[in-house]
């Protein structure tokens, strides 16, 4: 069985835009070995002077046995990020649109 989900990713307490910029390749790997860089954002922003990492789905991906795609998914990004910013924060939230959907008024 496949559910719909949404996530969105930020990475923070980086060093400088150049480590962010290598967060982001590390990240676009991870999204190109699960095979959803097409349906994923990734890119460096910028909160006060400070440059992080930022993206999410742009629609919901069908996910076959999420139960078990999930926690490796989570090992992978973190992974990723831990080889080239060890110090950095990661934040991974997980939208699911089919249960956030209100019902249709009759």
């Amino acid at each position: 069985m496949s559910v719909n989900i949404t996530f969105t990713l930020t990475v923070t307490a980086l060093k400088d835009e150049s480590q962010a910029r290598e967060v982001v390749r590390s990240l676009d790997e991870v999204m190109e070995d699960e095979r959803i860089q097409d349906q994923v954002n990734l890119g460096v922003a910028w909160e006060d002077g400070k440059a992080f990492v930022s993206g999410e789905t742009d629609f919901p991906l069908s996910i076959t046995r999420f139960h078990l795609w999930q926690p490796e998914f989570e090992s992978h990004v973190k992974f990723a990020v831990g080889q080239v910013a060890p110090g950095a924060e990661i934040t991974l939230d997980w939208g699911y649109p089919d249960l956030e959907r209100r019902p249709a008024v009759e």
